[in-house]
């Protein structure tokens, strides 16, 4: 306001100089036109006298033309230059259409300020017409005048110049004071400030705004605390959008499963580019609510868009985002795991029930009953240890908070592993060993003996023949290292982030080959998660190692 009051009177003060100088200076010229006029209109007198007083009229002809600076032109009456003082009479035209000797023909005498076509010049003629009927016509250039007016500029752009800092200081001077009393008053208690009389009014008022803004206020931050309060519990994300889209309020679940800004009035394109979220966002503008699902990274999100109505008319939406992450990958897993365990169990009972059918009816022949019923013992076999198998990641799945952890020797462990495997590594031709020293960890021991029977047993079964099966176990800084190597075929790199899923075998070609039921190396990443253990696998030709880092009994705890 101060600037603005300030500029306008510097503007004001400026533009009276400018009129003012445009004024002198239009009066200097015309007073000086006026001045040329009358000094041309004089010569043209004396020219005339001097003429007909002569008594070579030639001779006095090229006298008063060469007298000073006036052009001196005789014109006949049929309009043919006689004579001129400054141009060739030769190169000139006719010039009785010009209007100061049109004027002298008719009339005697004419005067007229025109550009002249022979000098090309702004000149004053004057033009009388003699006794025998020639014209004489004096003429005067404006240069001198010109030159005369420009001659004033430098002093009156000094002028100008000072009049300009003179009405910038007083503009400047009395622009303080007239905003001082302004600026002067307190806003948060403006009645204590001494203003003059036309400010009280509004001093009043300010007053009285105060008064009701510090009620509101409170009120407002009442409400905001209690709002803030509830949506920073949330567990959903929350975000009030106006009727432009633009974050009005975006809680603290909001922002990590939407990546959206914790500040407020960012619009909603400008952090969230799904188109689904965007179109929902308009749709639920337009007075209608739907609901959509997002997979945003890891996360599977369900949106909720509700427009926001006031006095019938929408003013907003409220999103609303659950993460239902956990009841998606549930609902994925228990649909997978059924769809395993019915083909896995669908598989030996088909075989079963086809060995079973040909003896019930007659249709195996007497010696191959034997053979039949061998492989009908061994796929029950088989769906035992499936149904063992399932039944023992089922008590896995009920946690840790019914297990009782036992301080385990893991090498002494290992031995016994070793030992009892020894007869199964003979009938593959593998060697089995044990390296490493008594290394003390905290868990099942049921479960760490089904750790390193399961990794033991795969190594012997996966292997070549004359291979080898190393079981090492060495103690580190912060944990306790148990290694499983073998000397078997690589596991495909695709492969190696799959084969702690349940029912994958890495190698579909020999699942029939080597039984199992793809469950035990689920079981064993299962059993190390509940003792807080890692599990990872590396695999070359000729070198498949299977590591899993136990964390020290005092970690654990």
């Amino acid at each position: 306001m101060k600037k603005r009051i300030c500029h306008r009177m510097l503007a004001l003060a400026m533009l009276a100089t400018l009129l003012t100088s445009s004024a002198m200076f239009l009066l200097h010229w015309q007073d000086g036109l006026r001045e040329l006029f009358a000094q041309t209109v004089r010569q043209a007198a004396i020219a005339q006298a001097g003429y007909l007083h002569a008594e070579n009229p030639t001779e006095a002809l090229h006298a008063i033309g060469n007298s000073d600076r006036s052009r001196l032109t005789l014109i006949a009456p049929d309009g043919s230059v006689r004579y001129d003082s400054n141009a060739d009479i030769t190169q000139m035209g006719n010039h009785a259409d010009r209007p100061e000797v049109h004027a002298a023909l008719q009339y005697g005498s004419g005067k007229e300020v025109r550009v002249s076509s022979t000098l090309d010049t702004l000149t004053c003629y004057v033009a009388l017409r003699l006794p025998d009927g020639d014209v004489l016509r004096v003429s005067n250039t404006t240069d001198l005048l010109t030159r005369s007016v420009l001659d004033t500029l430098p002093a009156m752009g000094l002028v100008i110049l000072l009049i300009f800092l003179l009405s910038a200081a007083v503009s400047s001077r009395l622009t303080e004071q007239l905003v001082r009393p302004i600026n002067s008053i307190d806003p948060t208690d403006p009645l204590s400030t001494d203003v003059y009389e036309e400010l009280s009014p509004l001093v009043h008022r300010l007053n009285e705004q105060n008064r009701q803004i510090i009620l509101q206020m409170a009120a407002l931050r009442r409400k905001q605390v209690e709002f803030d309060a509830i949506t920073a519990g949330m567990d959903e994300g929350l975000l009030l959008l106006d009727e432009h889209l633009t974050a009005l309020t975006c809680n603290r679940s909001a922002r990590r499963l939407l990546d959206a800004p914790a500040a407020a009035g960012v619009p909603l394109d400008a952090f969230e580019r799904d188109e689904t979220i965007m179109s929902n966002a308009k749709k639920a503008l337009s007075g209608e609510a739907s609901v959509s699902m997002l997979e945003r990274a890891d996360r599977h999100l369900r949106l909720s868009f509700s427009p926001v109505r006031v006095d019938d008319e929408v003013r907003g939406v409220v999103m609303l985002v659950l993460d239902s992450s956990a009841q998606y990958a549930a609902e994925q897993s228990r649909r997978m795991f059924t769809a395993n365990v019915t083909h896995e169990l669908k598989t030996p009972l088909t075989s079963v029930l086809g060995y079973a059918e040909m003896i019930r009816y007659g249709l195996a022949k007497p010696e191959d009953i034997p053979n039949f019923a061998a492989r009908i013992h061994n796929e029950a076999a088989r769906l035992l240890n499936l149904v063992d198998d399932i039944m023992k990641l089922s008590r896995l799945d009920e946690g840790r908070s019914t297990l009782n952890f036992e301080s385990i020797d893991l090498y002494a462990l290992a031995c016994s592993v070793c030992e009892r495997l020894h007869d199964r590594a003979a009938q593959h031709t593998v060697t089995l060993s044990v390296r490493g020293a008594s290394c003390m960890i905290s868990g099942v021991p049921l479960m760490v003996d089904e750790v390193l029977s399961n990794l033991c047993d795969n190594a012997i079964k996966y292997n070549r023949a004359q291979g080898t099966v190393v079981c090492s176990i060495e103690q580190k800084t912060s944990c306790i290292l148990l290694r499983v190597c073998n000397t078997g075929p690589a596991i495909p790199p695709d492969a190696q982030a799959h084969i702690f899923e349940r029912f994958y075998r890495a190698d579909a070609s020999r699942s029939q080959e080597i039984p199992g039921t793809g469950l035990g190396l689920s079981i064993v990443k299962h059993i190390c998660e509940i003792h807080g253990a890692e599990i990872a696998v590396t695999s070359e030709p000729d070198h498949t190692e299977f590591t899993v880092r136990w964390p020290l009994p005092e970690v654990l705890a």
